[in-house]
């Protein structure tokens, strides 16, 4: 901001009564001064224009990415089995089930931008695991969006980008919710589910 200056260019002349004529035109007369009032004022909205730019620039924030993780805590839904955690906080499949499904609520801060979804664990079987972030309307029940889904298989350590035009978090119009839901194991099989994150952008 240091290069932006100021400098004015009338200088006023002082009228004599009884010798100066008032006058148009001439060095002297209101033309000149006047135009040369205009010209300072028009060069003072200038660097007042610069000063503004330069305030805004200075006060901007820029974008920060964060991140959401959550505990694999999974509420039952019934009728399906439910998941079982250890005692690491790690959700696993019951040894004596081969589906489960489970539910977990989250809340991402209002009006930030979700960038990408990610889930982590492992599954050493043939079982078909979904790992789904969905929006739902908080009116209607019976209405469910995709966000991003990741199959887990093996050792899994996936990300993936939300949908577009689904992005921007809208609190007071959708809630969100993770659902983890395994199905045709074996029970031989190890299936963990042992984080999820959600990053965001703050903008």
């Amino acid at each position: 901001m240091t290069d932006i200056s100021f400098t004015p260019t009338f200088k006023h002349l002082t009228w004599v009564d009884n010798r100066d004529r008032v006058a148009a035109g001439g060095p002297n007369g209101f033309n000149v001064r006047f135009e040369a009032l205009q010209k300072d004022l028009e060069n003072l909205a200038t660097v007042i224009g610069k000063v503004k730019s330069a305030i805004e620039a200075v006060s901007a924030q820029p974008p920060v990415q964060r991140l959401l993780s959550l505990t694999p805590a999974f509420v039952p839904m019934p009728p399906n089995k439910a998941w079982a955690m250890d005692p690491l906080g790690v959700a696993v499949r019951p040894s004596t089930e081969t589906s489960v499904k489970g539910l977990i609520t989250l809340s991402p801060p209002d009006g930030v931008k979700l960038l990408k979804f990610r889930a982590i664990g492992k599954n050493t079987g043939s079982g078909n695991l979904r790992i789904s972030l969905f929006r739902a309307p908080v009116a209607d029940g019976s209405v469910t969006e995709l966000l991003a889904r990741i199959p887990g298989e093996g050792a899994y350590d996936e990300q993936r980008p939300i949908e577009a035009g689904k992005d921007r978090v809208d609190m007071t119009s959708f809630r969100y919710f993770v659902i983890a839901d395994l199905s045709n194991a074996t029970t031989g099989d190890t299936v963990t589910v042992i984080s999820i994150q959600l990053s965001y952008l703050i903008d």
